[in-house]
């Protein structure tokens, strides 16, 4: 798996907010708290099918929430 994107600030909480395929559709309490959104991709190397792993990580660096879906 590979950061393939990072979002922050009013940016992070637009994309934590937004609906698959776009975004996780991170709870309203979580885009509250996000700070910075990563968004991590499958590589040939990973077993089973591709996917995309989105993290939210407060002010902090600590991460509030991580969703993992199908597809690239």
């Amino acid at each position: 798996m590979k950061l393939d994107v990072k979002f922050e600030g009013g940016r992070a909480r637009k994309q934590a907010a937004a609906p698959p395929p776009f975004g996780p559709a991170f709870e309203p309490g979580i885009v509250a708290k996000t700070e910075t959104l990563e968004v991590h991709g499958s590589e040939i190397s990973d077993p089973g099918a591709d996917f995309c792993e989105f993290r939210a990580l407060d002010a902090g660096g600590h991460i509030v929430g991580i969703k993992k879906l199908e597809g690239y």
